[in-house]
């Protein structure tokens, strides 16, 4: 097991040659905010009265309640874990249907802090833009991560071989990770058939230990942002009462398994639809992964080469 050490800094062709290329996860101390701007109080003043999605310990809508209405019950407990503490994960719109979206919370924060410089707002092949900048720009699943101590998000990986960051603004979150490889070792034994579940549950009964060593291990911590490559399982729970913010991404440096993942025909995956609203918000339209594979063909074929020329 190795520790997730901070770097104090990432430039961002190191961090795409060294990390998204090679599919590594990495932690770097590269988050600009103002830290008064991000408390639970400044949320409850500027946010309580939106209404929010409260998930499960993976991805279950429990209720729709104001941001207030969670602060209030969740937060400032302390000693042992709780079971069962819900979890805040307010998403920008990511499908064509009425819900408690989180764009106007993020329309309200989109001054309090800016995307880290070693991110790239180009060369991502999701969102499908010349450039985007997850500060005013929606991203697939990019959402306002407000969670109690003791809220947890179970083992999973994340959809459609996307990356995904997790810039953390207030409190510790305990993360573990586990190498790609390790997939059919961690599968439970009877699926779920979604995306994100259909693995073990890593932590037993005490709340606070690892059933299961993972391949990297450590605490992000306010200023930090995570990388958390695509197939990577990742296993969280909340430390001290926690504000983030996540998104995912697919890099074209990183993009060999996102281009499988479409030949392979992947309609049947629930998150499809999701991906599918995002190339339309950008002006394509997609009936399915071959459509998507269709007007790429060019850019994926060049992208495999380059790849397979820099790993040979």
């Amino acid at each position: 097991m190795k520790p997730l050490t901070a770097l104090d800094s990432l430039d961002q062709a190191t961090f795409v040659a060294d990390y998204v290329q090679r599919n590594r996860p990495v932690v770097v101390r590269e988050l600009d905010f103002d830290p008064a701007r991000w408390t639970p109080a400044a949320f409850r003043a500027d946010l309580g009265d939106l209404p929010v999605q409260v998930y499960d310990a993976l991805f279950d809508l429990q209720e729709v309640a104001t941001l207030a209405d969670y602060l209030d019950r969740q937060f400032g407990h302390a000693g042992d874990y709780r079971e069962g503490v819900p979890y805040v994960r307010w998403y920008n719109q990511l499908k064509g249907v009425d819900h408690a979206w989180g764009d106007e919370a993020f329309a309200r924060l989109a001054l309090r802090w800016r995307m880290p410089a070693f991110l790239p707002k180009q060369g991502l092949l999701v969102p499908a833009r010349p450039q985007s900048d997850a500060t005013v720009d929606a991203f697939p699943y990019r959402g306002i991560l407000v969670s109690a101590r003791g809220a947890r998000t179970r083992m999973h990986r994340d959809p459609f071989c996307s990356d995904a960051v997790v810039a953390q603004f207030h409190g510790v979150k305990e993360v573990a990770m586990y190498h790609p490889s390790r997939a059919e070792e961690l599968a439970a034994r009877r699926q779920d058939g979604t995306s994100f579940g259909g693995f073990i549950d890593v932590r037993g009964a005490d709340l606070g230990a690892l059933a299961v060593e993972p391949d990297y291990h450590g605490f992000l911590r306010p200023g930090e942002v995570i990388y958390i490559p695509h197939g990577w399982l990742h296993d969280v729970i909340v430390v001290e009462d926690s504000i983030s913010v996540t998104w995912n991404f697919v890099h074209e440096r990183g993009s060999m398994e996102f281009i499988d993942y479409l030949m392979s025909g992947s309609e049947s995956d629930s998150e499809f639809e999701v991906l599918r609203y995002f190339y339309r918000q950008s002006g394509y339209e997609f009936g399915s992964s071959r459509d998507i594979v269709k007007a790429f063909n060019q850019k994926f074929c060049e992208l495999q080469e380059l790849l397979d020329a820099q790993a040979a």
